[in-house]
């Protein structure tokens, strides 16, 4: 699943057009131009039935949108759920926007801004 959100996120013209290839799991080195992503899976199980799985996957994934300011991270948040929210397609089975939040503590304005959505994706590869 994380290839394919991957490469679903680095392919899309619009979100290309304000991140570039600037999409990364996990962390960003200090100083990484901006606007930029960053992934982290969640959590993850497949669906267990009584006589065992049956292949189907559930992520949560959080996407940070960072920006040099609210605007440019809420534009970039924009264009991913635009891409992601209702998507379904080869292995994904359902991509659903849960929940969104922004974090202001502590902000200053020499610190990017944070906008960070979770998706609920559910995955048969």
């Amino acid at each position: 699943m994380d290839e394919a959100l991957f490469a679903l996120l680095t392919g899309a013209a619009p979100i290309a057009a304000l991140a570039g290839s600037r999409i990364y799991w996990g962390v960003t080195q200090q100083g990484t131009a901006l606007p930029a992503l960053v992934l982290t899976i969640i959590s993850g199980a497949d669906t267990p039935h009584l006589t065992g799985t049956d292949g189907l996957w559930r992520y949560r994934v959080q996407i940070d949108c960072y920006g040099r300011d609210r605007p440019a991270a809420r534009q970039l948040s924009r264009a991913v759920a635009g891409l992601l929210n209702g998507h379904s397609n080869g292995g994904f089975r359902g991509v659903f926007l849960d929940a969104t939040r922004e974090n202001f503590e502590g902000a200053t304005v020499d610190r990017p801004s944070r906008i960070s959505m979770d998706f609920i994706i559910n995955w048969r590869g």
